[in-house]
């Protein structure tokens, strides 16, 4: 019901609105048609008092003459004066004048004054009635209502009024006697004559004032109608702001009773506006509030408005709500009012809570983490990043995260990098990257792009390990897996993978390729009779002088005990394997010392070439091992490329 009255109101107060303009032209008009009726019965009522006194003065004049005339009349005749002889002589004056001017007596368009005597039971006109012609004069009945200024007159009253003439039409008439003919004296004009001007100007006034009303209308269509819905629109908008703003806004008196408030603090309050009327401000406030709340109300009330702090309202459930509240003092109808601000901030509180703890997390994590806007450029790195990198926050703001690169990787290893992150939002590998001290480190790193509600790009955050223990590890279990602990060549298993490759690499490719199996001569007497430790340094010793004599695409692998075995990746032919054969056996048949021996290595070589001896790993290696037979007991070279006549041996 409540609502229903409010949703009235508001309709009333819109329709008013609406209204005001026709209102206004609605009182202009009435005030200038009183103006106008006012300003013409002012007028009327001057020009009535001027046709009044002119009538009297009329009158007046008129008795004095006609009595003066009959009386100089007599006079010049010798007649001594009487009334019928001065009443005989008066009318033989009055008729002469009557004959020769017609129009003696008229007044204006209607107006007349008249003679008139009484004849017994009737009123006789001695002067020409205005309306009747010279053989139609008419008498009245002296008891008649007409003629009544007439009658006066022969009564013997002098006066003014308006009355009914000897037509029975009302007129404004001045009437006297004259005491010494037993006259009638009456000048009178038709009251219509006298009003005509004024309710012409009255109509005039009228119409004029209409025409303005429509002119008014009709300006204040086009020029206030857009002004006064502008203002219902800017009135309505506000209310919807009111209503639909995210804030809670309330409505007190200046002792905090609540009076009004909207839909957003009902919902924070978890109560209706019937419930919530029935509060006052301070009675939402928990305890330890109040004492502040009262003085943040005592410095609204002092100084007309209260910057956001932070306090809390208690809901219908007994929770307390953490909420931002500010305030300003309004007017209205000369009463102060407060009107409140009340943010629900328990979201805020929260993202808070979690932004802190982001902040600790990211503040104390032994990963390197870096941050970057939309543009590349860092704006933020945690102290792990400086312990891995060595660079400090200050030397980074604002740069590129290019300085940590490591040359390894080239721009299309970068291009690809960025073309998965803003298709799938995120990239991650492995990593060459730079120290501040020039020093390349591998590392694991993963980078995120972060967008905003809008999904436009804002961020990058990355997050980088440092791996070189790892991968020191890794390489290590590496080695050892593939590489001969003596030597430090790689052992068979690394030799039979390169092998595979070389050979898959040459079907490919159509090329030759050649394989070298190399023996150690009186290895074993070296063994016996200097001891394992001269034999071991023989060992590494030899195999350093193979590796220098290969080229850097070249393999040289320890199998075992005093065989070692070379893969040349390319060669043309057997001539040039020949040629690297001897090299290989000049650099490691140079007379070394091992502590107090002086030794003079020798080696036999076993030759074999992809394709011509075969097209298979055990069969090329089984060709070599059998030429490297054939040289080291038939030839004085201790060389030799595989033959048949090898085989056989």
């Amino acid at each position: 019901m409540k609502n229903f009255k409010l949703s009235l109101i508001d309709s009333f107060a819109s329709h008013k609105i609406k209204r005001t303009p026709y209102y206004l032209i609605a009182l202009l008009t009435i005030n200038m048609l009183l103006v106008a009726s006012v300003s013409i019965g002012l007028l009327y009522n001057t020009a009535f008092e001027r046709q009044k006194n002119r009538l009297v003065d009329l009158v007046e004049a008129q008795s004095i003459m006609i009595d003066i005339v009959a009386h100089q009349t007599l006079t010049g005749e010798n007649i001594h004066p009487s009334n019928v002889f001065m009443r005989t002589v008066a009318t033989k004056f009055i008729q002469q004048i009557n004959s020769k001017y017609p129009n003696y007596g008229a007044i204006g368009k209607t107006g007349e004054f008249t003679l008139g005597q009484r004849n017994g039971d009737s009123i006789g006109f001695i002067l020409k009635q205005r309306y009747f012609d010279e053989k139609n004069q008419m008498d009245i009945p002296w008891k008649s209502t007409y003629g009544e200024p007439m009658r006066q007159a022969l009564s013997g009253k002098t006066g003014v009024d308006v009355l009914l003439d000897y037509r029975g039409a009302t007129v404004l008439a001045a009437y006297k006697p004259i005491a010494s003919l037993n006259w009638g004296l009456v000048a009178k004009i038709d009251l219509n004559e006298i009003r005509a001007p004024y309710i012409k100007a009255a109509t005039y006034a009228l119409l004029f004032t209409l025409f303005l009303a429509i002119i008014s209308s009709i300006t204040f269509w086009f020029f206030l109608d857009p002004l006064v819905s502008e203002i219902e629109d800017s009135r309505q908008f506000n209310r919807m702001l009111i209503s639909k703003s995210s804030a809670g806004l309330v409505l007190c008196t200046i002792d905090g009773k609540i009076i009004d408030a909207n839909q957003t603090f009902l919902k924070i309050m978890g109560r209706t506006l019937e419930e919530i009327l029935a509060f006052n401000n301070l009675d939402l406030i928990p305890e330890r509030y109040i004492e502040q709340e009262k003085e943040k109300l005592k410095n609204l009330i002092q100084t007309g408005s209260l910057s956001s702090y932070e306090s809390c309202y208690i809901n219908s459930d007994g929770k307390e709500i953490p909420i931002k509240l500010s305030g300003e003092m309004v007017i209205m109808a000369h009463i102060p009012y407060l009107w409140l601000s009340i943010e629900d901030i328990r979201d805020f509180k929260k993202r808070e809570a979690e932004l802190l703890l982001s902040s600790i997390v990211f503040e104390n994590s032994q990963e390197s983490i870096f941050i970057t806007d939309s543009k590349k450029k860092i704006i933020k790195a945690n102290q792990a990043f400086t312990l891995v990198t060595g660079y400090e926050l200050d030397e980074v703001v604002g740069q590129t995260p290019s300085f940590l690169k490591s040359g390894r990787h080239d721009t299309l290893f970068y291009t690809k990098m960025f073309e998965e992150i803003n298709t799938t939002g995120a990239w991650q590998g492995e990593i060459w990257n730079k120290r501040k001290d020039g020093t390349i480190y591998p590392s694991l790193q993963s980078i995120s792009a972060v967008y905003d509600e809008n999904k436009k790009l804002i961020r990058y955050v990355s997050i980088l390990t440092d791996i070189s223990i790892q991968k020191a590890y890794e390489q290590q279990l590496y080695d050892h897996a593939h590489r001969d602990t003596l030597t430090g060549l790689p052992n068979r298993l690394y030799f039979e993978q390169r092998f595979d490759q070389t050979l898959l690499r040459a079907q490919y490719m159509q090329q030759n390729f050649a394989l070298f199996f190399i023996d150690l001569n009186r290895f074993k007497e070296v063994n016996d009779t200097m001891g394992h430790d001269i034999g071991d340094l023989l060992l590494t010793t030899v195999a350093n002088a193979l590796k220098e004599g290969v080229r850097a695409e070249d393999l040289v692998a320890r199998l075992g005990g005093d065989e070692f075995v070379v893969i040349l990746a390319t060669i043309s032919n057997s001539d040039e394997a020949i040629k690297i054969a001897r090299h290989l056996m000049d650099k490691a048949q140079q007379t070394i010392q091992l502590e107090e021996h002086t030794l003079h290595p020798s080696l036999s070589i076993g030759i074999a070439i992809y394709p011509d001896h075969g097209i298979e790993r055990s069969v090329l290696l089984r060709c070599a091992d059998e030429a490297m037979y054939y040289a080291k007991h038939n030839t004085q070279e201790h060389y030799h490329v595989f033959t048949i006549n090898s085989e056989t041996v």
